[in-house]
């Protein structure tokens, strides 16, 4: 029975005893901050099992899409080398939300591993928890399961809890004994051994108690049951082999690996890579056709992570160039009618893997070098020093796990500690330049911004600033020079809070407001910059004091609105591209980090190759489309799981509270945003990209701008294009085509110029080698070529060794930067190497150079002193 055929008899079976069968969700869990990917096939009903959720259904059947390659479900460093670990998996499972409880659950699971699937009974063996005498009941006197083939375990093996709190229950699980052949041949081998000879293939849980925050456990109003069976141990059985690598996809998947792979499965060693390749392509095909994409960082990091493992397993059977993204499509073929998401996207996973592939393999047969030199001077059972392992992954791309895998190679095991304390000294590098860059914006010192904290952890401002422009406001403290005061008087710097403010601090992307500061009507300082550092409180830094401002004055705050204004339409605009990127692009595209001041704006995003100049003009027209149409921007405050469960974008590594508002552009964007925006896309007048750029592996940014900006760089460019029109005579619709042709025209000037030039040069080399002097048998050309560049020089030097020259000094001036070369035959070289000459001349006129006993180049040196060195390099090489 193939595994197509195991998945569906599974799913029709329960969908025959009333349950709905639901399809796998997303592997990048939507709704659930708490988890990298989704790793079980209950993730999709926590919410159901938790009471915050109901479905029209009690009964429930999926096959769900699992990935346990991060975190705390990490099986990355086993996959390959053992029968069942993977990266990725399908896990097969019936559900009860209140409905059927431990009866029904056990006959269900026991009428299909028997009935349908006909595998023998006397090969299954059951566990329950060891105070559950429920199910011990049921199996026994109720399915008829002799007492001997049923095991009581501890909490460890057989109690499942959602988390520290919440729903929980006993667990009872169901292995397939594959015989003795593939046991470890201990007396006490039995169920629970860690060998391959009994195989979990079926657990089931039955939630049936609540523990609160003490331990406590009470019986649930509605136990629930959750099991889950792996398909792929599922179908191993059903195939009769022990490994999941020996089943009919697997081989299929190295089958077509294997039909232009250098070297065969001759070896346990060479099969832990086919194992492990196989195994890699479907997560990374599963992967990016849910939207992940390789990056540095979260859910895209371990997908990279996967790809070069996979890529390192190539080497190990002969590949040195791509070749995963040219077997991602068996993967698609061959599940694509189980998941039609991996043929839809079958050309987009080939495009992404073949980029990620040429990136690391760029770098990969430099970071083995310095690998296999580090290796070479450890003894088996040392260790890799963690400097040496946070280079390759610094500078060579080498994830930590794929060094650890090469070591294990070699039984050698790397300095975990040590490659963790690199990695920390880089985070703090990069930390420490951020709060110096962001000390340098800002100007707020560390020293007032502990004061606050210390002092004044307790209280917030409240923001006004999405209503209104200015505010009526009581000053309740002044920091200066790291310490708290009672006022700030004429020319004084000072920290400032209030206890409303219509400022908005520092965050999300979005600068800070600046504005004035009136007491009783009269102007008293400048906000140059707010920040929030420390929970809700407002940081005011003011400069220009020209008044005095004490604790407890009534103040009015006014904030620059013109500022603020073109501010909001930067930030709206942001927004309104992030949703036109995605639908252009793909829904891989997500935003990665932003910059919204009143000038332009910037916007990171997840991509894998340069967008095109078509692609940008589109999204430009589109985007002031949707300004044109005038859509009304709103916004609400919402539970964080509800906004996100409506459909909400909220940024990967960005931390919200559980109130969170949300900002809706119309009916298209709607995103979890705390910025200030306009009221209407009309507002923002226009858009204008300015840019589109890498910012690293996988990131682009687009720098933009809109509203008078907008308008200042479209007037610039067109001012810009009319007086390129007047100077090359031609009509603004003209001027591509005209550009082209005089470009075309320097070209072939450019190429007669250096025809031209090289022929003169060789005019007077010819001349040279004639007239030149002997010193002791060895011709002497000495010759000031100014006008040539470096290569210029090169070439002539050899085209003098040519022609029988044995000695050649040759320099030149261009644009005040001097190149001097040396070149001397082979024979010569061991009389007087050219390097003795570069010596000789640097120490005379100056500059450096290098090269070896034959060629040298070198530059710097004083271009008059060299003109007139010819004889006292003569003598030099004659006294040599």
């Amino acid at each position: 029975m193939k595994i197509n055929e195991v998945r569906n008899l599974f799913l029709d079976y329960f969908k025959g005893k009333g349950h709905t069968v639901v399809p796998s969700s997303n592997l990048i869990p939507k709704k659930d901050p708490t988890l990298l990917f989704t790793n079980a096939g209950m993730n999709q009903f926590k919410d159901v099992f938790l009471g915050m959720d109901t479905r029209d259904y009690r009964r429930a059947a999926s096959c769900q899409k699992c990935v346990r390659a991060g975190g705390k479900h990490n099986d990355l460093e086993n996959v390959g080398f053992t029968y069942r670990h993977h990266t990725f998996f399908e896990m097969l499972g019936n559900f009860s939300f209140g409905d059927y409880f431990k009866d029904d659950a056990i006959k269900f699971a026991w009428e299909l591993l028997t009935d349908v699937y006909g595998i023998p009974k006397d090969k299954l063996y059951i566990t329950v928890y060891k105070d559950d005498d429920e199910a011990y009941e049921i199996w026994n006197k109720k399915i008829g399961i002799a007492k001997e083939r049923i095991f009581k375990m501890g909490e460890k093996d057989n109690f499942w809890s959602m988390g520290d709190t919440g729903p929980c229950g006993p667990c009872s699980e169901i292995y397939y004994d594959h015989g003795a052949d593939h046991g470890c041949g201990k007396p006490n081998c039995t169920v629970g051994c860690d060998c391959d000879r009994y195989v979990e293939i079926w657990n089931l849980v039955f939630m049936q108690f609540n523990r609160d925050e003490k331990g406590k456990m009470t019986k649930l109003p509605k136990p629930s049951i959750d099991t889950g069976a792996g398909l792929e141990r599922l179908t191993a059985v059903m195939q009769g082999v022990a490994s999941n690598y020996d089943i009919d996809l697997f081989k299929d998947i190295k089958k077509e690996i294997q039909k232009d792979a250098p070297i065969a499965p001759k070896d346990k060693h060479h099969e832990a890579s086919y194992n492990a390749i196989a195994d890699h392509l479907r997560s990374i095909a599963f992967l990016i056709s849910d939207g992940c994409f390789p990056s540095n960082e979260g859910a895209g990091y371990v997908l990279r992570r996967i790809i070069r493992r996979a890529i390192r397993h190539g080497k190990v059977i002969g590949f040195n160039s791509p070749f995963l993204h040219g077997k991602i499509s068996v993967v698609c073929d061959l599940m694509g009618d189980a998941y039609p998401e991996l043929k839809k996207s079958k050309k987009e996973i080939d495009k992404i893997l073949k980029t990620e592939e040429e990136k690391f393999y760029e770098t990969l047969d430099k970071g083995l070098g310095l690998l296999e030199k580090e290796l070479s001077g450890v003894s088996a059972k040392g260790i890799l020093s963690g400097q040496t392992a946070f280079k390759l992954y610094d500078t060579f791309g080498f994830p930590l796990d794929l060094t650890q895998l090469i070591c294990r190679e070699r039984d050698v095991s790397v300095d975990e500690k040590g490659f963790n304390e690199e990695m920390e000294k880089q985070r703090k590098m990069a930390r420490d330049a951020r709060t110096k860059c962001s000390a340098v914006s800002s100007h707020i010192s560390e020293a007032d911004i502990e004061v606050i904290k210390k002092d004044f952890a307790s209280i917030s401002s409240e923001f006004t600033g999405y209503e209104a422009y200015a505010s009526k406001s009581k000053c309740v403290a002044i920091v200066k020079g790291g310490a708290l005061s009672e006022s700030v008087s004429k020319g004084e710097k000072a920290v400032l809070v209030f206890d409303r403010t219509p400022f908005y601090a520092e965050s999300g992307g979005q600068t800070a407001d600046t504005g004035e500061i009136f007491v009783n009507g009269v102007k008293a300082a400048d906000v140059v910059t707010v920040q929030k550092p420390v929970g809700g409180i407002h940081l005011h830094l003011v400069d220009n004091v020209s008044g005095t401002i004490s604790k407890g004055k009534d103040c009015e705050l006014r904030i620059s609105s013109d500022t603020r204004k073109l501010t909001e339409r930067n930030h709206t605009a942001t927004h309104m591209l992030h949703n036109l990127l995605r639908k252009k692009l793909g829904d891989h595209v997500k935003q990665s980090g932003s910059l919204v001041n009143n000038e332009f704006f910037t916007f990171d995003f997840s991509h894998y190759e340069k967008v095109s100049n078509d692609q940008l003009q589109e999204i430009e027209q589109e985007l002031n489309l949707w300004i044109l149409r005038g859509e009304e921007v709103d916004f609400e405050y919402k539970n964080y799981k509800d906004a996100v469960n409506d459909g909400a974008m909220a940024l990967f590594d960005e931390k919200y509270g559980d109130k969170v508002r949300v900002v809706m552009v119309g009916e298209e964007s709607v995103e979890l945003c705390g910025g200030t925006h306009v009221k209407n896309t009309s507002e923002i007048g226009i858009f204008k990209i300015l840019a589109e750029e890498s910012t690293g592996a996988g990131i682009r940014r687009i720098r933009a701008t809109t509203s008078f900006n907008a308008y200042q760089e479209l007037s610039q460019t067109s001012r810009s294009v009319k007086e390129t029109c007047t100077e090359l005579r031609c009509a603004d619709h003209e001027l591509l085509e005209k550009t082209k042709q005089v470009l075309l025209e320097y070209k072939q000037l450019r190429k007669d110029y250096d025809d031209l030039k090289s022929s003169s040069a060789k005019v007077i080399l010819d001349e040279a080698v004639i007239c030149a002097d002997v010193i002791n048998g060895l011709k002497f050309v000495f010759a000031d070529l100014t006008g040539s560049s470096a290569k210029d020089l090169r070439e002539h030097a050899e085209y003098l060794k040519s022609k029988g020259s044995d000695i050649s000094v040759l320099f030149s001036e261009v644009e005040g930067k001097s190149s001097v070369v040396v070149s001397v035959s082979k024979s010569g070289s061991t009389k007087v190497p050219a390097s003795e000459i570069m010596k000789y001349i640097v120490s005379n006129a100056g500059g450096k150079g290098g090269g070896n006993p034959e060629y040298v180049q070198g530059g710097g040196s004083d271009h008059q002193k060299l003109k007139v060195m010819k004889e006292d390099i003569k003598d030099f090489i004659s006294k040599k």
